[in-house]
């Protein structure tokens, strides 16, 4: 049997960034292996029109890490209401997010994929990324 990679959903704020100043702790490096070893896609208000440019901008105003490489590898998605709209559930997965909204997690549900959904809450545990660079690199042997 295959090992399919899941494809990576990211979100901005509160993930990548820590606030509107500041990438959050291990960022930098959770992008570049992202994008290195996965099809990774954007899943923000910053780019749900599938327009990708103010996303990247907004991430790279945070950091002099020359991440642009790397953020303009990202690939759009569009969605209106729920960023499960976005999601192609017929494909492994993993989605970055600090918020699921309740018709977010119905549809996650509703997909037997609420497990897809990675929480990530930087004001309880600021350097998660780095924790979940090491989740992305075991996927990746």
């Amino acid at each position: 049997m295959v090992n399919m990679k899941p494809r990576l959903y990211l979100d901005i704020d509160g993930v990548l960034l820590a606030n509107e100043e500041n990438l959050a702790i291990g960022a930098s490096e959770f992008i570049k292996y992202a994008v290195d070893n996965f099809e990774v896609y954007w899943l923000t208000t910053h780019c749900m029109d599938g327009t990708t440019a103010h996303a990247i901008e907004y991430v790279l105003r945070a950091t002099d890490d020359d991440l642009r490489p790397y953020l303009e590898k990202f690939k759009p998605v569009t969605w209106g209401l729920a960023k499960t709209e976005a999601i192609d559930f017929n494909t492994p997965f993993l989605w970055f997010d600090d918020d699921c909204y309740s018709g977010e997690r119905l549809a996650l549900n509703e997909h037997n994929a609420f497990n897809s959904w990675i929480e990530i809450d930087l004001a309880k545990y600021p350097d998660q990324l780095v924790h979940e660079l090491k989740l992305l690199q075991s996927l990746a042997e």
